[in-house]
């Protein structure tokens, strides 16, 4: 477990595509880069971010998506670990549906969280009645 940086950008050459790419130091601020987000643990931010996106992966090894990148934003932004904004594009920041999308992939994640905490609970449950049951 390791701290770093986790940003998204765009390049000229790739319309429609955006790189996510993991950084131990803070990237600097280029025309391409679209947001910049610092994690406690920068491995597991990358695994929820391509969990999040990987329907739209392009190429696994150069970590590009076909994807917006107020979509790939939001996606980085919504993960449940300690993290701190860096850098956000102003033109992102300022876009009507990053905080709805936001919003969105928390009540996600959290549904997510409570199916698995209900499942979990019901097999504990489930075994004290089969131990009460079966008995000694």
């Amino acid at each position: 477990m390791h701290s770093g940086h986790l940003t998204v950008e765009t390049h000229p050459d790739h319309p429609g595509l955006v790189r996510l790419q993991a950084c131990d130091q803070p990237p600097p601020v280029t025309p391409q880069l679209r947001c910049a987000i610092r994690f406690e643990d920068v491995d597991t931010a990358r695994m929820h971010a391509h969990q999040r996106l990987r329907r739209r992966l392009v190429d696994i090894d150069a970590g590009l998506y076909r994807v917006d990148p107020v979509t790939a934003c939001a996606a980085i932004e919504a993960i449940a670990l300690p993290h701190r904004r860096i850098m956000f594009d102003p033109a992102v920041e300022s876009d009507p549906g990053l905080a709805p999308l936001i919003a969105r992939y928390r009540t996600h994640t959290r549904r997510v969280d409570q199916v698995f905490n209900a499942i979990g609970i019901f097999a504990l449950v489930l075994l004290l009645a089969l131990g009460i049951l079966l008995g000694p």
